[in-house]
């Protein structure tokens, strides 16, 4: 346990931007999808926490909308967050967001400095990607989201009306909807998305 209580105090882990997992989850009003979310990421034997920064375990707290994970890999161990962005402005028309984030600093670290996912070529691990499609399916099937999307600091960028018409998808954007939706995307678009069940 001291292996990761100092892997997750060390702050040049924490450096950097977040490559990550960012899912257009529910209208602000509905607060129930954000929690059964955050208690699934809790269930995974493969994952620990959530943490304070004393690297004590606390309680699941979606108003707070932050939570400090770590996950196990079969041969790494690396730190990750999660966030609910709840829109407020105004309440009644905006989306509760969840996102899963990796710092970049600490999938260089960990993984090795080639893994660069803020690049033009970005390079994630398989494992790291492996983690966020399961995830994202898995999350999909306890509660239907409007969309998701993987990418380095994604979060806030497209929503699933953006897919309506054509976008400029100008990194390497990855975008996942609901096979109901799927007629909703515009064809330029279609090279982009992955449709789910």
């Amino acid at each position: 346990m001291t292996f990761k209580k100092d892997l997750f105090k060390n702050k040049q882990l924490r450096l950097g931007g977040f490559y990550e997992l960012s899912i257009q989850v529910c209208p602000s009003l509905i607060m129930s999808p954000i929690t059964e979310y955050t208690n699934y990421i809790k269930s995974l034997k493969n994952v620990d926490g959530p943490y304070n920064k004393d690297f004590e375990l606390k309680a699941i707290e979606v108003e707070g909308y932050e939570h400090e994970w770590i996950l196990n890999l079969e041969n790494h161990t690396i730190p990750f967050k999660t966030f609910n962005i709840r829109e407020s402005q105004p309440l009644e028309t905006g989306f509760n967001w969840f996102d899963i984030c990796f710092y970049t600093a600490a999938i260089e670290q960990i993984f090795g400095l080639e893994y660069q996912t803020w690049s033009e070529n970005p390079n994630c691990p398989i494992e790291l990607n492996d983690f966020f499609n399961k995830t994202l399916v898995d999350l999909n099937n306890i509660y239907k989201f409007q969309m998701a999307m993987i990418d380095f600091e994604i979060s806030g960028q497209y929503y699933l009306t953006d897919l309506y018409s054509e976008i400029n998808n100008w990194t390497h954007s990855r975008f996942f909807i609901n096979r109901e939706n799927a007629n909703l995307i515009s064809n330029s678009n279609k090279n982009v998305v992955r449709i789910i069940d």
